[in-house]
């Protein structure tokens, strides 16, 4: 299950290749480490340095198609370790707000919309 693998991941500070599908439908492979894990709007996220991009991303879970272990090149053996797995529901990571239907929304780029 790939929520187990990046727990995996997390826990153990594996490097990890990810195939990952964009919005837009489009798949990438990725080379991933120092993943740290994050929650906002209701959404899961991993941050991790891309190897591909040198530089840290963010990418949603549920566009993660699979997950490898890897060893510096080398896939390694997907072996089981106990540990504690991502609580969803109570995160320490995950935000809360106050859902107000009059209260204008900002957008990244300085637009203002009112709905």
């Amino acid at each position: 299950m790939i929520v187990d693998d990046i727990n995996k991941a997390i826990s153990t500070g594996s490097v990890i290749e990810i195939k990952y599908t964009k919005s837009d439908g489009s798949s990438s492979v990725r080379k991933l480490s120092d993943v740290e894990y994050s929650r906002e709007y209701g959404e899961s996220y991993i941050s991790a340095f891309c190897h591909m991009r040198q530089e840290r991303r963010t990418f949603k879970i549920n566009r993660i198609t699979s997950v490898v272990f890897l060893s510096g090149d080398e896939e390694v053996c997907d072996t089981p370790v106990q540990q504690e797995p991502i609580n969803h529901e109570s995160s320490a990571a995950a935000t809360t707000y106050p859902f107000n239907p009059n209260k204008r929304i900002f957008n990244l780029y300085g637009e203002d919309y009112n709905f």
